[in-house]
Formats: structure tokens, sequence, C-alpha cells
């Protein structure tokens, strides 16, 4: 009888081990499908953000052509309002003699 009951509990052990092991994989095929999800939508931001990395980088670029482009101009300008100046300095100086 006592080899009947040791018998008896064995099975219980194994049975529950049995229950265990199986909720375990479960719940392991759970996450193992969230982290599939998330990686998939990291993946998604990743690519979002290497785009808008390299429409930065162009901004950045044309800003600076910009900047030269118009810096170049405003010397010019800048030279050529102190020639005016200049010039209509000496007319009027020629006017009021």
């Amino acid at each position: 009888m006592a080899t009947d009951l040791t018998i008896e509990v064995l099975r219980e052990i194994r049975d529950g081990i049995r229950e265990l092991h199986e909720d375990f994989n479960a719940r392991l095929d759970q996450a193992n499908q969230r982290l599939d999800q998330t990686n998939e939508r990291l993946e998604r931001v990743e690519h979002g953000l290497n785009d808008l990395g390299g429409f930065m980088r162009r901004i950045a670029l044309d800003q600076a052509k910009h900047e030269r482009f118009h810096r170049h101009h405003v010397e010019r300008l800048e030279g050529d309002v102190a020639d005016l100046k200049e010039r209509v300095h000496r007319l009027e100086e020629r006017a009021g003699s």
C-alpha cells in the first residue's frame, strides 16, 4: 500500500511538472511573439530615424551653401553701399563749395 501511495504521489508530481512545463512554454511563446513585434516596430523606427538623419544632413548642406552664397553677395553689397556713400559725400562737398 505504501508503494501505491508513493507511485500516486510521484505521478502527481510528474503531471504537475508537465503542466508547469506546458504553461512555461506557452508563456515563453507569448513573450517571443511580443519580442518579435517589438523588434519589428524598432526596425521601422530605426528606418524612419535614418531617413530623417539623411534629410537633416541635406538641409544642413543646403543651408551652408545658401549662407555662403548670401555672405558673398552681402559683402559685395556692403562694398557698393560704402562706395556710394563716399560718392555722395564727395558730391555734397562739391555742391557745398
